[in-house]
């Protein structure tokens, strides 16, 4: 049994042939927005209420040239790490919105847009940011679509809430990216060349203190290309980062083809040294973990593996030498 074959599924709009992903489309004609001007506390007080993708992404070290024997549970991490980064890109739509003064202010709120979008032209965007009047640090958002003789209707593409504790971008928030409703609409999604859609993506993460942490969990349709739009696979996600650098993921998937439920743990240094424990269930009773070390050179250090090696399992190097990161 290998690993990679639990490596999390691309989302909508990934994937060779696919077009660009949805919010991709946000971030373009902006000029019919006003350029970057004078902003009041107040504006930026809105601006900051949707996180940045620096503050959320997860960040561990890679060398530009990766050594061919790299450990495969460290490969395995940065590979992981690196799809759900990918999950949180329509961030840096915002950030670019961030740019740009409100198209309007309203009472208790700021509305970007409406702006045609320019992969669509049917169609045009808006985003808006409220507050609550009775709980000022509470914060929701909505990126909308809507069709030009769609009159009064606007989708939620996605909405999400934040709870400002001080600080720029720094709460506690939550956000939800649906395309449901988007192909209700009749709005055009993109399926990607393995014929899966994104249904659902979840995230829920605190910025408040350290250790700042992530929660993902993400519903894939896996027969969209099919246009059937009923199977689907669940994906869960979490990661956690220390001031120090020292950082922390925890990803569970199921392959829908063998059946085996792979859940890794990665614990790393800021110097990329780590530790990785991939444990693999097969529903009948075969439950068996496997322990990975490397240093911060991404090589292996120590290896114990339970399976694909009868009838004994092996171990190599000592387990003294994987670094201790309890603090995660």
């Amino acid at each position: 049994m290998t690993c990679k074959s639990f490596l999390p599924l691309p989302l909508a709009g990934e994937g060779r042939g696919a077009g660009k992903p949805l919010w991709v489309a946000f971030v373009l004609l902006l000029s019919t927005l006003a350029a970057c001007g004078n902003y009041s506390n107040e504006d930026l007080e809105y601006m900051n209420a949707v996180p940045a993708r620096v503050d959320i992404a997860a960040v561990i070290p890679r060398s530009l040239i990766l050594p061919a024997n790299e450990a495969e549970l460290s490969r395995l991490t940065h590979d992981v790490i690196n799809a759900f980064n990918g999950a949180l890109l329509f961030l840096e739509a915002a950030d670019v919105i961030r740019r740009y003064q409100p198209t309007s202010r309203i009472p208790h709120g700021r509305v970007w847009g409406p702006a045609q979008m320019e992969e669509h032209p049917d169609w045009q965007w808006r985003f808006r940011i409220t507050r609550d009047p009775a709980a000022p640090d509470v914060f929701s958002y909505w990126f909308e679509v809507q069709r030009f003789d769609g009159g009064d209707v606007w989708i939620s593409f996605i909405e999400g809430t934040f709870v400002a504790t001080g600080g720029v971008r720094r709460g506690t928030g939550h956000f939800h990216i649906g395309t449901d409703g988007l192909r209700a609409g009749g709005f055009p999604v993109d399926i990607n060349a393995k014929g899966e859609l994104l249904k659902d993506l979840d995230v829920e993460y605190s910025t408040a203190e350290f250790p700042i942490w992530v929660k993902m969990h993400m519903v894939l349709y896996t027969d969209a290309g099919l246009g059937l739009f009923k199977d689907t696979v669940m994906i869960d996600y979490r990661h956690e980062a220390q001031s120090n650098g020292q950082g922390a993921m925890e990803f569970s998937g199921t392959d829908s083809k063998t059946g085996w439920t792979l859940s890794i743990v990665s614990r790393w240094m800021s110097t990329g040294t780590g530790r990785a424990d991939a444990r693999a269930i097969n529903g009948a009773g075969v439950d068996m973990t496997r322990t990975q070390c490397w240093d911060d050179s991404f090589r292996q250090t120590y290896d114990y593996t339970p399976w694909d090696q009868p009838p004994d399992p092996i171990e190599e190097g000592r387990i003294e030498d994987c670094p201790d990161i309890s603090t995660l």
